[in-house]
């Protein structure tokens, strides 16, 4: 008679590490079977042909240098027993290949179904790919730089140098990458009940899927697209070519100034990115003070802050007319106030 548990691995890094938690269970007395699907998902599973104790088979994986920890196996009742999962062969298609994509597959996996992760683009959605990855390697990466231009002790002299844009942006680049194979793509790896379609789903009736002229019918679907830059509609925005904080990101060559049409989360760390890096930046919020959604204290203390790095505020714009010139963007504001730069980021929301 044997019997399935599965634990929970901690401290595996790599490849190496999950071989070397697999051999060691495997080493112990009435372990039939190991699986440790991948480092990155953090569990074995064993099949058991004997009373082997928790404690043996936590002996043996820290003795390979991990720990490891039982996951809640609940027994089922008897009417459990006598019928299949709710979710057992089931078809459960989840649409959107971002973060919560990725739990959903992940959780119908693990309950039975059987799940077809759809992705249109790059797996891993906004945070590894356009959001908090990239931005705060950015943010990093010229804090550094910013950082060699001050001068706080007296006898200690640093000196900026020169900054190459192009190669801090491939390093963000490679970074994002490289999460995004691990955090995403190798994660996948160890769930073969999972299968990855890349294409871009739609709806054509009562569950029916149609990805790159193909026909699907799942029994359940899962709708995670996520979400995308919010553009306000203001009169001539069509007429210049704005960039969000997606695409700024991607630049190759910085610009000379950059004029960023709002002052919350995202539009301030995007003004100090550049700031630091040598654009000419100005930061246009539509409310009376920037962060408007934080204690008034926290807004006074951004702005006297970023101030200081040289980055020209302007509050209470209520932007009512977009228009290119050519020296670049061009905003005006309801009480006539204009502002100009060569690149404008709409960073108003998603």
């Amino acid at each position: 008679m044997t019997r399935q548990i599965e634990l929970e691995i901690q401290g595996m890094t790599c490849d190496s590490c999950a071989a070397h938690v697999e051999q060691a269970l495997a080493s112990v007395p009435g372990v039939a079977a190991v699986e440790v699907p991948g480092w990155e998902n953090g569990r074995a599973r064993l099949t058991l042909t004997a009373e082997t104790s928790f404690a043996a088979l936590a002996a043996a994986v820290e003795k390979a240098g991990y720990r490891a920890r039982p996951l809640p196996q609940p027994a089922p009742t008897a009417a459990a027993r006598a019928r299949p999962s709710a979710a057992e062969g089931l078809h459960l298609m989840v649409i959107g290949g971002g973060s919560a994509g990725l739990a959903a597959a992940i959780k119908g996996a693990e309950l039975g179904a059987h799940v077809t992760l759809v992705n249109a683009g790059e797996i891993g959605g906004t945070c590894v790919n356009v959001g908090c990855v990239p931005s705060k390697a950015l943010i990093r990466a010229l804090e550094h730089y910013h950082r060699a231009g001050l001068h706080p002790f007296r006898g200690v002299q640093t000196m900026k140098g020169a900054l190459n844009w192009g190669q801090v942006v491939a390093h963000k680049d490679e970074l994002v990458a490289e999460l995004r194979q691990a955090k995403y793509r190798n994660v996948l790896a160890g769930y073969p009940g999972i299968a990855y379609l890349e294409g871009r789903a739609r709806l054509t009736g009562a569950r029916r899927v149609d990805i790159g002229g193909q026909t699907h019918t799942p029994d359940k679907i899962i709708l995670a697209t996520g979400a995308s830059p919010w553009i306000p509609p203001i009169p001539g925005l069509e007429t210049v070519p704005y960039l969000t904080s997606t695409t700024a990101m991607a630049l190759r060559e910085l610009p000379r100034s950059l004029l960023v049409l709002g002052g919350n989360a995202v539009g301030l760390e995007q003004a100090q990115i550049f700031a630091r890096a040598g654009s000419a930046v100005t930061v246009v919020e539509l409310l009376p003070r920037l962060a408007p959604f934080e204690e008034a204290h926290i807004s006074a203390a951004l702005q006297e802050a970023l101030e200081a790095e040289g980055i020209r505020i302007l509050t209470a714009f209520e932007t009512r007319q977009a228009e290119q010139r050519p020296a670049g963007a061009r905003l005006t504001a309801a009480d006539g106030r204009t502002v100009e730069a060569e690149r404008l980021l709409i960073a108003a929301g998603r």
